[in-house]
């Protein structure tokens, strides 16, 4: 009786395997080691710092005899215990559909020139007793990395656009909606890329949290320029904050970049952030890249706006990181 029971277990377990999707599995990861020295104006904001991060992507990928393609990704930061991106991607004719816990269409399709930048710091902008400022250092999406649901329609000639919607809490009006696009053309040699997107947070019983990127790119003889502008609208926050950027990469792999940001809140008046961040890449060996970047920034208050303890900072941020990224696929 048991050798049956064993020999029936095995071939309903034979059936099931033969019934699911034989999937291809790749496995990234990177590690980034930090070290800043900090110098502002606030003492307890400045030092030495030594930091790292690690993350372990991995993902499966299946393509059904229908024509679809079916791929579940989980991408895990090792260094916190954390999860990072963890969802299900849906391809096929109509357009792919991505379900789970991951950028949105605002974050996708939202344009940000200080993505010419890898490793720029925004400065410890607190008090120096945990008070933080609340004020925008970029300019892409705002629609976070919560769970969603995202469609993309089929590119059309270089049109590429998307919509999401996520739920926050079970009780209280707090949807977010979603929405961008990208157009990218050709012009005289210039690969030019522009972008628009947008998300809205409802908030009962008070002001809806909205949030808008825009902006274009252009790359040509190895130089990439990007111009880009991001709002931000909340209760008592009016943001507009203006960014652009350049980098250039020599013929040697040593990638040079500059990236300028302003911010402003029209409510809190007086209330005004500025960076400049300059960058060094070299990749040393296959796998190993180093970055040095200095990063400058400027941040004036007021006492009339709703900060706890409002104080001007200014400093400098100076980091060299080391970065290493591994890859396999079966």
């Amino acid at each position: 009786m048991r050798k049956y029971l064993l020999s029936t277990s095995a071939l309903a377990g034979a059936a099931l395997l033969s019934t699911a999707a034989i999937a291809d599995v790749s496995i990234s990861g990177s590690f980034e080691w930090d070290y800043a020295a900090r110098d502002s104006n606030v003492a307890a904001n400045d030092g030495n710092i030594m930091g790292h991060d690690q993350e372990a992507h991995i993902k499966f990928t299946t393509k059904t005899s229908d024509g679809y393609t079916i791929s579940a990704t989980n991408q895990l930061k090792t260094s916190s215990g954390g999860m990072d991106d963890t969802s299900v991607t849906i391809s096929g004719g109509f357009g792919t559909l991505t379900l789970g816990q991951t950028d949105g269409a605002s974050d996708i399709y939202g344009m940000s020139a200080l993505g010419l930048i890898a490793e720029e710091e925004t400065g410890t902008l607190n008090s120096g007793a945990g008070t933080t400022a609340s004020i925008s250092t970029k300019t892409e999406g705002v629609d976070g990395n919560g769970n969603k649901l995202t469609y993309h329609i089929p590119p059309v000639g270089g049109l590429t656009a998307g919509v999401s919607v996520a739920t926050n809490t079970i009780s209280g009006d707090d949807d977010t909606t979603a929405v961008g696009f990208n157009y990218s053309l050709d012009a005289g040699g210039a690969a030019v890329k522009v972008g628009y997107s947008s998300s809205s947070t409802e908030t009962a019983g008070g002001t809806d949290i909205d949030g808008t990127s825009m902006g274009v790119n252009i790359v040509m003889n190895g130089i990439s320029v990007t111009a880009s502008n991001g709002t931000y609208e909340a209760d008592d926050e009016d943001r507009s904050t203006n960014a652009a950027g350049i980098s250039y990469t020599l013929a040697n792999g040593l990638t040079l970049g500059y990236a300028t940001v302003k911010s402003e809140d029209d409510l809190d008046v007086g209330e005004e952030y500025t960076a400049n961040h300059y960058e060094a890449q070299y990749a040393i060996i296959e796998g190993l890249t180093a970055v040095l970047n200095v990063s400058d920034f400027d941040y004036e208050v007021t006492a009339g706006n709703h900060e706890n303890t409002p104080v001007d900072q200014n400093g400098t941020i100076t980091s060299l990181t080391l970065k290493a990224s591994f890859y396999y696929y079966n």
